[in-house]
Formats: C-alpha cells, sequence, structure tokens
C-alpha cells in the first residue's frame, strides 16, 4: 500500500484538514498558519495547474514519511525541536477515490523566489503515478547543507514531491504516528 503524510496541526481542532483559504481570515488559527508563509507570500497567489486553483485552496501532503526526515535533519542542525509530534499516515486510495489531488515536484532550477509552478510540475494524483519516497532525496540534503553553511531556514520539505488535495479532508480514519527524534 502507498501513503502520502501530513504534519498533524497543533492544536488540531475537529476532524478535517482545511485549507488555508477555507479558514476564517480573522481568526487566530488562519494567522498561525499563514505565518509559514512569511518572505514566501508570492506563493500563496499561486495557480496550481490541473487543479486550477491557488496554493491555499489545497491541502499538502508529502511523498516522504516526516519521521525519515526529521531523523536525517538532525544531522544537520542536532538541535532540532519538534513542535508538531504527531502526523497522519494516509492511503492514497483514500484520497483518490474522493478528491482532486495532483502531485508537484519542484524544478530544481527554478530560481529562488520564483514560486511559479508549470504544467510539466503537475501530475494527476493516481495508483500508477505516485511513488512513495524511502529516503530524503539527494536534492534536499544540498538544500539543507546550504542552509548550513550559509543559513536561513530548514524547511522540512524542499524538493520532496507534495500532493495537493483540493479541498476539506476528513481524518477520522486516518492513522496517527508518533514523531520523535534520538
Amino acid at each position: 500500500m502507498k501513503y502520502i503524510y501530513h504534519l498533524k496541526p497543533e492544536p488540531f481542532e475537529g476532524t478535517s484538514l482545511i485549507p488555508l483559504n477555507s479558514m476564517d481570515k480573522s481568526s487566530s488559527l488562519y494567522s498561525k498558519h499563514a505565518q509559514k508563509y512569511e518572505g514566501r507570500e508570492d506563493l500563496m497567489n499561486v495557480i496550481i495547474p490541473k487543479l486550477n486553483c491557488k496554493w491555499n485552496d489545497v491541502v499538502q501532503f508529502s511523498s516522504l514519511d516526516p519521521q525519515i526526515i526529521a531523523l536525517k535533519l538532525k544531522e544537520f542542525r542536532p538541535e532540532l525541536k519538534i513542535t508538531r509530534a504527531e502526523y497522519f499516515k494516509i492511503p492514497i486510495e483514500d484520497i483518490i477515490s474522493k478528491h482532486e489531488a495532483v502531485i508537484f515536484t519542484k524544478n530544481p532550477n527554478q530560481k529562488k523566489g520564483d514560486f511559479s509552478i508549470s504544467d510539466e510540475d503537475i501530475q494527476i494524483l493516481s495508483d500508477e503515478s505516485y511513488t512513495e519516497l524511502s529516503q530524503v532525496p539527494e536534492l534536499t540534503i544540498n538544500y539543507w547543507m546550504n542552509v548550513k553553511q550559509n543559513g536561513g531556514p530548514y524547511l522540512w520539505f524542499p524538493y520532496i514531491p507534495h500532493i495537493f488535495v483540493k479541498g476539506i479532508i476528513e481524518t477520522e480514519r486516518f492513522e496517527i504516528c508518533s514523531l520523535t527524534i534520538q
């Protein structure tokens, strides 16, 4: 079985994952999640090809288990602290059968600050098109090495294919895993 992953929001209220643009913009929940885009505000207005919606009209998932990411990231950032200790592990069949979804693979040749997404970067999510990763990609490791040498934010998911799912996603059937670093 193939899975996708999503860090469980903290605090998590209710039973649904909600795109940022579906949240009440005057709420503290919206403000907290919008902070992720400080310095990258242009990303919030990017249109996702094939879904024909904005970046913040989707819920984003990872093709790599966050536990694998955390353990590898800790090698570059020994003081790494886990702020969200749980994550959802979701069979892709639960998404494909209910939602429009695509796989986004960032173009590694794109210039810093260019958040555009082309049709070539997007593939419709299906059992045939999706490959779950089992290790951190070399491009991600290179990104972290550059941050360690030159400074900047240690993003968790650079160059890891994202799965964009349009709409509100019910989580009641999803497995919840604990994230730990030793």
